[in-house]
């Protein structure tokens, strides 16, 4: 699962376009990682079922992740490969370590499981 969501981040961040200037909440980000942030989130649910505040939590989350992901990206661009991948192994724990203060025990199970289960290939 790290590495499909590792693949899915990255894929993610060539596509997003430049936040938008705006205030904080979702305004300040540009509809296609909003598009984003709901399509993991989404996808997410469909294996983890969470409740109301629990899935805006978690599409915030995504939001956070896809903006840091974006800027390390532009920041790191002429840095080596090394640690371009130990500043993203950074952001994908804290997003790991993040999202599990969100779930509940029962759902983190799950989402360990899913973790285990998923490759890089299966992801749409």
């Amino acid at each position: 699962m790290k590495n499909l969501f590792l693949a899915t981040c990255i894929a993610a961040g060539v596509t997003v376009t430049p936040v938008a200037m705006a205030g904080p909440g979702e305004g300040a980000y540009s509809s296609a990682m909003m598009s984003r942030a709901t399509t993991l989130t989404r996808a997410l649910a469909q294996h983890i079922p969470f409740n109301e505040a629990q899935y805006l939590a978690v599409k915030q989350l995504h939001l956070q992740m896809l903006t840091e992901r974006r800027d390390l990206e532009i920041i790191l661009n002429g840095a080596s490969a090394e640690e371009r991948d130990n500043q993203l192994a950074v952001a994908q724990q804290r997003y790991e370590t993040e999202l599990s203060q969100l779930l509940q025990p029962q759902q983190l199970v799950a989402y360990q499981n899913l973790r285990t289960s998923f490759t890089a290939h299966r992801l749409k």
